[in-house]
């Protein structure tokens, strides 16, 4: 009984020490259609809201409903957040890469793929969709 229990640690010790704690998972795709309700406002509501809620000061407000209009349309410094067909002419992609604006989140950067769906969004049109 002794050598099976003996047996068992060894090997858990050995499953342990090769574990894949470290492996990266592979990135999700980015669909074909990036939708704003589905994909691109789950992301802000995931990410943003805590701060973009409307709030004086905190930039677009990203809420449920809000968020649309608030990137695409002039607001009251003359900005636009959302260039259509420009990802790269973006404030809103820019600030999530941290290219040419202050780095949003500002707790942590968001996967590539996150960020792949936002240039996809913008870059296919920016679409209501």
């Amino acid at each position: 009984m002794k050598k099976i229990f003996q047996l068992v640690m060894v090997a858990s010790v050995g499953l342990l020490a090769t574990s894949c704690y470290n492996d990266v998972l592979p990135a999700e795709p980015t669909p074909a259609n990036v939708s704003y309700k589905t994909n691109i406002q789950a992301l802000f509501n995931k990410n943003c809201i805590g701060c973009h809620k409307g709030a004086a000061n905190t930039g677009p407000n990203l809420t449920d409903g809000n968020s649309y209009v608030s990137l695409t349309t002039v607001n009251t410094e003359g900005e636009i957040y959302v260039t259509p067909g420009s990802a790269d002419g973006s404030i809103l992609y820019q600030a999530l890469t941290g290219n040419g604006a202050p780095q949003m989140p500002p707790n942590g950067v968001l996967s590539k793929s996150k960020l792949a769906l936002v240039e996809k969004w913008i870059n296919d049109g920016a679409a209501n969709n």
